[in-house]
C-alpha cells in the first residue's frame, strides 16, 4: 500500500522577492518576484544560466543581502527584516556555506580554519579543535589537519570546507557551485557526501550547480532564468514520514 506523504514544515519561505542593483543611473534587476518554499530536510538543486540570479538568491536566503522588496522567512521568523548584525548572528548558527573557491585564513592551518566558526561563536580552543578534528575525520581528511589549506588539492580543500560548514551543526547547508573547479572524480565524491548528509541527517541542502549530471540529485529542482524561478520539479526522492 502506498503511504501518504506527510507535509513537512517550511524552514525557508521566500515571498515575492525583488533585488535591484544600482549601476550608474540605472537600476539593474537581479531577482524579479521570486517565490520559493523550502521544507525542512529538503535537498533542492537550483540551476540556470550565468546571470539568472542564482547567487543573488543564495545571498538573500542566507541574509548576506537584503531584498529590495519582498520577504524571507526562516523558521517562521521574518529574517529579511532583521538588522544586518542580527542576520549575521542567525546565519552563523543556522547556515553552513560552501563556495566554489574556499575562503581560507592563510596564516592558519586546516584544523584552525575548520574550527574558526567555533572560535567566533565563543567556544574554547580545546573544544573547538576537538570538534574540528572530528569534522575532518568525518570526511576522511583528518591527516591534513596540520597542513596549510593552500597545500591541499582542490578536492581536499572542498572536503575541508565541507567540514568547516558542518562543524557548528547547522540545520541548513548552502553550496554555491562547490564542484566548479574540481575534476569529475572529486566532484562525484563531494556530491556523494551531500547526498549522504541529507539522507542520514535530514539536514536541508541548497545546492547551486551548472553541472547537468547533478540536476537529479535530491528531492527538488528549481530552474532560474532572468531573475525568476520558472520551474520547480519534485523528484519525490524520499517518502517523507
Amino acid at each position: 500500500m502506498k503511504k501518504t506523504a506527510i507535509k513537512k514544515k517550511s524552514i525557508i519561505r521566500v515571498e515575492d522577492v525583488y533585488r535591484d542593483f544600482k549601476v550608474g543611473n540605472k537600476e539593474i534587476p537581479a531577482l524579479r518576484g521570486v517565490d520559493l518554499e523550502i521544507s525542512r530536510g529538503d535537498f533542492i538543486v537550483i540551476f540556470g544560466p550565468s546571470g539568472s540570479g542564482k547567487s543573488t538568491l543564495l545571498n538573500v536566503l542566507t541574509g548576506i543581502d537584503k531584498p529590495s522588496s519582498g520577504d524571507v522567512f526562516l523558521d517562521s521568523h521574518h529574517f529579511s527584516e532583521m538588522p544586518a548584525d542580527k542576520r549575521a548572528y542567525v546565519r552563523s548558527r543556522n547556515f553552513g556555506i560552501i563556495y566554489q573557491m574556499p575562503w581560507w585564513v592563510r596564516s592558519l592551518n586546516v584544523l584552525e580554519n575548520v574550527a574558526l566558526p567555533l572560535y567566533i561563536a565563543g567556544a574554547n580552543k580545546e573544544e573547538a579543535d576537538e570538534r574540528a578534528q572530528e569534522a575532518l575525520s568525518q570526511f576522511g581528511v583528518s591527516e591534513l589537519a596540520e597542513q596549510l589549506p593552500t597545500q591541499l588539492s582542490g578536492g581536499e580543500q572542498q572536503l575541508a570546507e565541507l567540514a568547516r560548514a558542518l562543524v557548528n551543526n547547522p540545520a541548513i547547508i548552502v553550496a554555491d557551485e562547490p564542484t566548479g573547479n574540481l575534476d569529475s572524480a572529486a566532484s562525484d565524491n563531494i556530491m556523494g557526501y551531500f547526498d549522504k548528509i541529507n539522507t542520514e541527517t535530514r539536514k536541508t541542502i541548497i545546492l547551486v550547480t551548472h553541472n547537468s549530471a547533478y540536476w537529479e540529485l535530491g528531492n527538488k529542482r528549481a530552474e532560474m532564468k532572468d531573475g525568476k524561478i520558472i520551474k520547480i520539479v519534485d523528484h519525490e526522492k524520499f517518502n517523507h514520514s
